[in-house]
């Protein structure tokens, strides 16, 4: 099953048409063709030790591609927690070559507190406040 595997996604080349015209073959690096009917069952594959480097209390929501990451925040050491798991996911992400869209992520703080723990996180080199 490996070898099937190697040999789906290895020696792969693609090109660009427009308007009838073609361009040179290129090889593929890395991805799996997309619109393929593996290519989900390859991701979830590849992200399914993602949930092993959330801490405790903190958890996280995947659906497709999409991941979200959540804890209940009391106090500064929790929003420090938080930050933590947002920690834990960008080196994961750098460890397999997998860069998380930084101008898509959010914080989102659902509170009935006036003054709900303020907290910048950072996922990378981008910032996220309230």
């Amino acid at each position: 099953m490996l070898n099937w595997f190697t040999n789906y996604l290895t020696g792969r080349t693609q090109r660009v048409v427009v308007d009838g015209v073609a361009s040179g073959w290129s090889s593929v690096a890395s991805g799996v063709p997309q619109g393929s009917i593996l290519g989900p069952m390859l991701f979830v594959l590849f992200i399914n030790d993602l949930p092993d480097i959330i801490p405790e209390k903190s958890e996280t929501a995947l659906y497709a591609d999409d991941t979200k990451t959540f804890r209940k925040i009391t106090c500064e050491d929790d929003a420090r927690k938080l930050q933590q798991t947002l920690t834990n996911l960008a080196t994961w992400s750098n460890t397999n070559n997998m860069r998380f869209n930084e101008l898509k992520c959010k914080v989102l703080t659902v509170s009935r507190k006036k003054q709900p723990v303020d907290f910048t996180y950072r996922l990378g080199s981008t910032e996220f406040s309230h």
